[in-house]
């Protein structure tokens, strides 16, 4: 199912003129520099290759004869495009890479040999000629030395002209001609398409998956003789077609070098795709994941259109408006797939696979932004409204910490929730929930251990389980902004907390973003969220000190007094979800409490 996903991709975008994408016998690689030859195979210069992003370079990416990859005893060499060790016989440890070379010089004569072209002739008189004992001693080799041994590929050009050589036309028919399917391979049944074609006999490595070889691994391979039977090996075991195997490997590639089809969760490495060559369906969905889009080195701003559209959808489902088609170039019954990667010993596993429709997707992933939804504080009114999975995952982990893995199982099941509408992972959850608990407060840095991006996901996944086990009682604090009308005995006692944190402050006549004080909840929240029992008489009788001592202090005692008349009873312990919506309650008290105007102040005293 994924390889014919991605490889019905493939084919759609090597329909459209404007991707850039590699046909059949063709891969991206990256070009450190160009060696200018001569007709007679003589080295006339070396030039280096780069793309500027802001103030750094990079290797050109270009379109190069494929790669299929390098192992065991014997690593073969590339066709017209390969490293200084093939393409020169050095590199920048000075050893000898004459097995390297060889192996170089014979692909090509194989390759060439019946050729009267006057590329191919000079490609031959070059590799043929070149003596990798002298290499060092070049002067052309001397001076651009840390230029052609980089990490990176080296092509040829020929001195006076323009183009590459892999381009040549004779060169790509004799390159189209050695990779014919007639030639020295193994015909079958593909498992993918259920055509009698070539089949694979190795799957073309994966490129840019977080902690995977960044030489590239496969997501297809059997490297054991367990796995073989019936006197099969390597890919004949799963048989796929080599035409196959090289477009879902393309597009994959494709898409994993790219910045707006990408994003990182935890340890998996995520593209997704519409089964369009529009652009609008990656760059709304990109939008909606959050991920920035990066030009010229630096983090540049949204699109206005697509800005405008997110906004449009997000408003839609938040209100219950039922979504039409939102463009002329959108069709919402087109299918939208989500891929999960992540590293697996020298193979690529896969860690998620979505199948939807786009409309399904957008649906979902606004459901996910409408549960999340919480009033802010003004500190935080200019962000985002979306908190990305990104930081979701990132709240779990200590800020002290040194080490920022996470649960690699915990990216995967969590995505799995937002793209399905499924419950949220309780591993999440209960991690926030534990940093809520432990972690301190640090006020100078602007961190809080109650925080937008923590409480959020609390209401969300209390939300979510509210409606999918259709319990209305706790669906109804759930709510964005602070429900003076819950009769909640937990979502009370957290609203309680928040007004007798409020006494203190004013009693030292501090605020909650100034001051470098301990308040009350440094010392007794995490206690007062478990176990509120043993905690509130000891609070409630502080507060009256409190109160005495604060310039307005008779309005936090009518506030204590109107939220203590709605409070059943101080429970000896509250529950995991209990505690979340303690957590609620005390965040949108605190909230609304910070969020009164000195007229709002007067006039409440003038009442008194």
């Amino acid at each position: 199912m994924i390889i014919n996903a991605l490889s019905r991709y493939y084919e759609i975008l090597k329909s459209d003129e404007r991707c850039n994408i590699s046909v059949d016998g063709y891969g991206v690689e990256k070009i450190i520099a160009e060696l200018i030859i001569s007709k007679s195979g003589e080295l006339i210069d070396v030039m280096p290759l780069k793309d500027v992003q802001g103030k750094k370079s990079f290797p050109k990416r270009l379109i190069v004869p494929y790669h299929k990859g390098r192992s065991g005893k014997y690593p073969p060499a590339y066709f017209m495009c390969d490293n200084s060790k093939y393409a020169l016989g050095i590199d920048k440890d000075k050893g000898n890479y004459e097995f390297q070379f060889n192996n170089f010089k014979e692909y090509h004569n194989i390759i060439l040999k019946n050729s009267n072209d006057i590329v191919s002739k000079a490609v031959l008189a070059f590799v043929n000629n070149w003596d990798i004992e002298k290499a060092m001693s070049n002067a052309i080799i001397n001076k651009n030395f840390d230029t052609v041994t980089d990490d990176g590929c080296l092509i040829f050009r020929l001195e006076g002209e323009t183009g590459y050589l892999h381009n040549n036309k004779e060169i790509q028919k004799l390159w189209r001609e050695y990779n014919s399917e007639e030639v020295g391979n193994q015909i079958g049944q593909c498992m993918v398409t259920g055509e009698n074609v070539c089949i694979a006999k190795l799957h073309t490595g994966i490129k840019n998956v977080k902690n995977a070889q960044s030489s590239g691994a496969p997501l297809v391979s059997f490297n054991d003789n367990v796995y073989e039977s019936y006197n099969k090996e390597n890919g004949y075991i799963a048989p796929v077609g080599k035409k196959t195997v090289f477009a879902y490997t393309t597009v994959l590639n494709y898409m994993l070098a790219s910045q707006k089809q990408k994003i990182q969760i935890g340890d998996a490495t995520m593209v997704f795709w519409a089964e369009s060559s529009e652009e609008i369906y990656t760059d709304l969905a990109a939008e909606l994941f959050g991920i920035s889009s990066i030009k010229d080195g630096k983090e540049s701003k949204p699109d206005t259109r697509i800005e405008a559209l997110v906004g449009d959808v997000l408003y839609k489902t938040k209100n219950g408006i039922k979504m039409n088609v939102f463009d002329e170039k959108i069709d919402e019954r087109t299918k939208f797939y989500i891929l999960g990667l992540s590293p697996n010993a020298g193979r690529i596993s896969v860690r998620f696979f979505h199948e939807s429709s786009f409309g399904g997707f957008v649906e979902k992933i606004s459901q996910h932004y409408k549960d999340m939804e919480i009033i802010k504080t003004k500190k935080i009114e200019i962000e985002s409204n979306n908190i990305t999975i990104k930081k979701i995952i990132e709240e779990t982990i200590s800020p002290k910490s040194s080490s920022k893995d996470v649960n690699p199982l915990m990216s995967g099941s969590l995505m799995r929730a937002i793209i399905s509408g499924g419950m949220y992972p309780a591993i999440v959850y209960n991690l926030i929930m534990s940093r809520v608990k432990k972690d301190t407060d640090e006020r100078e840095k602007g961190f809080y251990s109650v925080n937008y991006n923590r409480v959020s996901m609390i209401k969300a996944y209390l939300m979510r389980k509210a409606r999918i086990t259709k319990n209305k009682k706790l669906e109804e604090v759930l709510t964005v902004e602070l429900n003076e009308q819950s009769t909640n005995n937990e979502y009370l006692l957290g609203r309680l907390f928040a007004v007798l944190e409020k006494a203190q402050q004013d009693s030292r006549n501090d605020t909650m973003q100034d001051s470098k004080n301990s308040t009350i909840r440094s010392k007794y929240f995490a206690s007062a969220m478990t176990t509120p029992k043993t905690v509130f008489p000891i609070l409630l009788r502080l507060a009256q000190h409190h109160i005495a001592k604060a310039e307005f202090g008779f309005l936090n005692d009518k506030r204590i007094e109107s939220i203590v008349n709605g409070i059943s009873d101080f429970p000896a312990h509250l529950t995991l979800d209990k505690q979340g919506v303690f957590i609620l309650g005390y965040y949108q008290q605190r909230v609304k409490l910070w969020e009164k105007q000195p007229k709002q102040i007067e006039n409440l005293k003038e009442e008194e």
